[in-house]
């Protein structure tokens, strides 16, 4: 577990570089469409967001699995934050996307984050069901299983590459736009397809908590898309 917590560190110091470059390549000096005076009551919003859902959605399915303590969910997090923007924007009366501003970031923290799960093994309740294919990993309980910490890492890296593509192609304005909410389509989608290869306990048919948690993810996102290009 301690070298999780050094490679989350990493994953947060990679996370916050990331961002401060974004900010120069993409000439921002803070979110977009909040206005300076609300910066920090907004950051404010957004940690009170993470932190709560990411404790409430990570022990919610531990508690569901029949296990003691506390857990931490990153799509918990993400959900949390959203939600509480969305509040601060409506509080505010704030229209156009905040998020473009974390997308690189997210993923970079997604990416090393994961691979931190992936070396805390058993222990970290994020490892795969057991899998024969070749590359399945026995994380100490003589099971070969699936690592879906690293199928996470790979799908949100290969985001990466095409989010840097798009905006050396001339497609800033369409990422600034649109870029957060096809972001949170992609995370919440892919995230959908490895939950099937986790061990968790099912709420719905063969749908566990995060299962349901995505879908409200991508509907929001659809529906943010559509008001968005309503609007343009």
């Amino acid at each position: 577990m301690i070298l999780h917590s050094i490679i989350d560190l990493i994953a947060l110091l990679a996370g916050l570089y990331t961002n401060f470059y974004v900010r120069r390549y993409f000439n921002l000096k803070q979110p977009l469409s909040v206005p300076e005076k609300h910066i920090y009551s907004y950051f404010l919003f957004l940690i009170i967001g993470l932190v709560g859902g990411s404790i409430l959605f990570g022990t919610l399915n531990i508690r569901l699995a029949g296990m003691e303590g506390f857990a931490k969910s990153l799509l918990g997090g993400i959900a949390g934050a959203i939600f509480m923007a969305e509040i601060f924007k409506k509080w505010y009366g704030i229209t156009g996307s905040t998020g473009f501003y974390f997308i690189p970031s997210l993923c970079v923290v997604i990416i090393i984050g994961r691979i931190g799960c992936y070396f805390a093994g058993l222990a970290d309740f994020t490892y795969g069901i057991e899998t024969t294919l070749a590359w399945g990993v026995d994380f100490g309980d003589q099971i070969k299983r699936h690592p879906v910490q690293l199928y996470e890492s790979f799908s949100m890296l290969l985001f990466l590459v095409l989010f840097i593509v798009a905006s050396y192609k001339n497609y800033r304005s369409f990422l600034i736009k649109y870029g957060f909410y096809l972001f949170v389509i992609y995370y919440a989608g892919q995230r959908f397809l490895w939950e099937f290869l986790k061990p968790y306990p099912t709420l719905i048919g063969s749908l566990n908590i995060f299962h349901l948690l995505a879908l409200v993810l991508i509907f929001y996102a659809l529906i943010m898309l559509r008001k968005t290009t309503h609007d343009a």
